[in-house]
């Protein structure tokens, strides 16, 4: 897995790490000393791991491995805390260290390191720090604390076979690309890299892993205010999706979270992640159209686009995602009609295509979306009126400003202001009806509807609404102007977790 020419030199991780492995590594040194003298196989370990087995060449290959991950990520500085690593007697699964924090799945503390356990990745999963007792099922690495890694990801780490969740947060002065190697990580289930140094094209071969679930990845900057580290003078790369990945079709993929940091165009392989369920790829600097072919993911729920450069317009095609709960496409630069065909979602629970710059009425067969409860529409060139959310009997926000609907607000059966969920309490901007700049003669609000509702929940043009205790007097007026912007909260409750 490294070439001999990085072993002999002493001043690469890779030479400092097979040093230590020869020289000062005792578990490694007793299973080297110990090999059969005619057939050079080392004596087994006690039971190994389930994958990679009970060889004791796999266990010094494993430690040698972390090794350089130790010394390539150091290379600037030392670790701020050695986690236990490069502990001569330790077993690999013993090189971390419990910290305290709010956010571990184990609740009151983080085991930061290289931990084991003898399950699946569960928070009631039992520690294992050797394989004393028993084989090993897990291997994970969980770098969530910033302890200071700095330099690149070494290629020999995506030789780490038994990995199967790998954590990394918080690094600024990791930097580079995600080793190509990594597609020989045949366990890993779970990749998180949030507010790291790392950058550039992800490798196609991450995509083909069969046991791959959830890739999430967050940069640090948004994609057009990259900018040098001040402390260590490195450019802080932009992400990209390879344009092909091959083989993909029997991957167990399911989430895909990539944010702040990805530039280029959302590939059409994309569609062929069949068991994909949740696709955020929200604030970044993606380009060009959405491709066709989503909307061919049966299974996918959720489906946010949100702040990216996307043009062109908005495919048709979604209107086959049967499963879609929450379809966010705001804040880009998309054109034309909203497809008619998104009425077929009636598990849609969340609509968001404001910020664009789209030309039609709502389509009539909206009516259909039963399920809806927040629909913004605000910022585009929307005409014509709004009859068709009368039969919407759950909506509960609704953002229509600045655009040119007309006529009367419809006064029928539907929870336009009723009581908004508690999650909204301390969201003081938040209300349920904001109309304003839009084209409504006269009186919109009927007198039902100001019967029938809560006022305090409306923000109207003061023409436009007789019982509206809040309305606007101009484009200059301080409610008019002010930046409502719901898709900036954490609203968007979806199946018991937020997204």
């Amino acid at each position: 897995i490294t070439s001999p020419d990085l072993l002999d030199d002493e001043s690469t991780a890779q030479g400092k790490a097979i040093r230590w492995i020869v020289c000062d590594d005792s578990i490694s040194v007793q299973l080297l000393e110990n090999q059969n003298p005619s057939t050079g196989i080392l004596p087994k370990q006690k039971h190994g791991f389930r994958l990679s087995g009970d060889s004791g060449e796999a266990q010094v290959i494993r430690r040698y491995i972390l090794a350089v991950f130790y010394f390539s990520t150091s290379q600037v500085s030392p670790w701020e805390d050695s986690l236990n690593f490069l502990s001569p007697d330790l077993h690999e699964c013993n090189w971390h260290r419990n910290y305290t924090v709010t956010n571990s799945p184990f609740e009151d503390f983080d085991p930061v390191g290289v931990f084991c356990l003898d399950g699946e990745f569960e928070i009631d999963g039992v520690f294992l720090l050797d394989d004393y007792q028993q084989p090993i099922s897990t291997l994970i690495v969980n770098m969530r604390i910033p302890i200071g890694l700095n330099g690149l990801l070494p290629p020999e780490f995506g030789y780490l076979m038994d990995c199967k969740n790998i954590m990394l947060d918080n690094h600024i002065s990791l930097t580079g690309q995600l080793p190509q190697t990594m597609g020989n990580m045949s366990s890993l289930v779970s990749v998180a890299l949030l507010f790291n140094g790392l950058g550039g094209e992800l490798p196609g071969s991450l995509f083909r892993l069969k046991k791959l679930r959830v890739i999430r990845i967050v940069g640090i900057s948004s994609p057009t205010t990259l900018s040098y580290n001040t402390t260590q003078g490195e450019l802080e790369m932009a992400w990209s999706l390879p344009s092909n990945v091959g083989d993909i079709e029997d991957t167990q993929l399911k989430r895909i979270v990539l944010q702040n940091s990805f530039v280029g165009t959302i590939p059409s392989w994309i569609a062929k992640l069949k068991r994909l369920e949740v696709l955020n790829l929200q604030m970044n600097n993606f380009e060009g159209a959405i491709p066709e072919a989503i909307g061919d993911l049966s299974s996918l729920y959720y489906l946010n686009l949100l702040g990216n450069n996307l043009t062109d317009t908005i495919p048709s095609s979604l209107g086959k995602s049967d499963a879609m709960e929450v379809l966010i496409l705001g804040n880009n630069q998309l054109q034309g009609e909203l497809p008619a065909s998104i009425g077929n979602l009636r598990k849609l629970q969340l609509l968001d295509v404001g910020s664009n710059e789209m030309t039609s009425t709502v389509p009539s067969l909206f009516e259909n979306l039963e399920s809806l409860k927040y629909l913004v529409l605000e910022s585009n060139r929307f005409n014509g009126t709004v009859d068709v959310l009368e039969s919407m009997k759950n909506l509960a926000v609704l953002v229509i400003r600045s655009n040119s609907f007309s006529g009367l607000l419809p006064d029928g059966d539907n929870k336009l202001t009723g009581d908004l969920p508690a999650s909204f309490a301390n969201m003081s901007n938040l209300v349920s009806l904001i109309g304003p700049k839009n084209s409504f003669a006269g009186s919109a609000t009927t007198e039902a509807v100001c019967d029938n509702t809560d006022p305090t929940n409306f923000i109207m043009d003061c023409d436009a609404c007789e019982c509206c205790e809040i309305c606007c007097d101009g484009e200059n007026d301080a409610v008019c102007g002010f930046q409502l912007d719901v898709r900036t909260h954490k609203i968007y409750m979806v199946r018991g977790f937020l997204l």
